[in-house]
């Protein structure tokens, strides 16, 4: 079992605690909480390897709790939003679903509804979860996705209902999976509207993980005048993350400052650290640069040639207008 540094089993701190929900009112407001050990359990496995793993979960609060256990995927939409998957078994599914490869190893006295288990806490309790982590020798290297949920419900639903689901926290399982690393970043589409009137320019752009291992990184947007002196600069987000195969889109509108009539230059900037696969864990610096130009037309000029061009029309339909119908006078006075 090889475990990244950043894992460490029985945290003495509580790392995660769950959104307090209401219980039932006896002389005064009772709350349940439940905790974890850890929020997140780092592993770097080769194809069949094992590793085993303990999480504690706790009782914080002054109410007895039962809590389901399971384990799902995580996957990720175009904006970066993770979403959980629940293995179904189906042809094909087994190699590239971590929460397939995980085991949970349940105290003996864990029961069990609809097929999942679910385990029991009285205020203050705290109880040891282990798991396994087996990975086929069929996996393709890169990074997976895995977390346990604990779902807090209450196992003696009301007449006539269901149980009831009261919040739940989750342990998230970052696995690497050694062998070729790919790592490979593209900005894929890049628009930015080619005339702006006013000082905000309209930009959209995705970012595209098309390798194997999850990247951090930093976006900016720089904005270049006609010379492609630097004018400014705009981080969009502090070291957000693009998941292996995943894509992450950005699109607003960058209010630039002192922009007079003229063309410029915006550039995206994609910094990251990328690995070089010589040595686990040897990076190089690298960025990805992207450029689109636009012409800026000062809000004021925009209203200037309006007014140039707008007043001169409808001093010209006026004056056709009252001729016409001097015209029409003049006919009708001579019949």
């Amino acid at each position: 079992m090889t475990l990244r540094p950043t894992t460490r089993r029985f945290t003495a701190v509580l790392l995660l605690t769950a959104v307090v929900v209401l219980g039932t009112v006896h002389t005064a407001m009772a709350e349940r909480t439940i905790a974890l050990s850890t929020g997140t359990v780092d592993l770097a496995l080769a194809p069949g390897g094992i590793a085993t793993e303990t999480i504690a979960v706790a009782n914080n609060g002054d109410e007895p709790l039962a809590a389901l256990v399971y384990t799902n995927d995580v996957v990720y939409d175009d904006e970066g939003l993770p979403e959980y998957v629940k293995p179904t078994g189906a042809a094909g599914e087994f190699n590239r679903s971590p929460a397939s490869w995980l085991s949970l190893r349940m105290p003996a006295e864990t029961q069990v509804i609809a097929n999942t288990p679910y385990i029991e806490l009285a205020p203050g309790e705290e109880m040891l979860i282990d798991f396994e982590m087996r990975v086929p020798d069929g996996a393709t290297p890169g990074d997976y996705n895995a977390i346990i949920f604990f779902e807090m419900f209450n196992p003696e639903p009301q007449s006539g209902t269901s149980s009831q689901i009261s919040g739940r926290i989750g342990a998230r399982i970052v696995l690497r999976v050694a062998g070729d690393v790919i790592d490979r970043l593209d900005v894929a589409p890049y628009a930015v509207r080619g005339f702006v009137i006013g000082d905000v320019v309209p930009y959209s752009f995705t970012l595209a993980n098309d390798g194997n291992i999850d990247k951090r990184y930093v976006p900016s947007l720089v904005v270049l005048d006609g010379t492609e002196a630097e004018r400014m600069r705009s981080q969009i987000e502090t070291m957000p993350i693009v998941y292996a195969g995943n894509t992450r889109g950005y699109d607003g509108g960058l209010k630039l400052t002192n922009a007079n009539f003229g063309r410029y230059t915006m550039r995206v900037e994609i910094a990251y650290d990328k690995e070089t696969g010589s040595a686990p864990g040897a990076t190089i610096p690298e960025t990805i640069v992207k450029d689109r130009s636009f012409i800026v037309i000062p809000l004021w000029f925009a209203i200037v040639v309006v007014l140039v061009v707008a007043l001169p029309i409808l001093w010209l339909v006026w004056r056709t207008s009252v001729r016409g119908a001097a015209k029409k006078a003049a006919a009708v006075s001579a019949e």
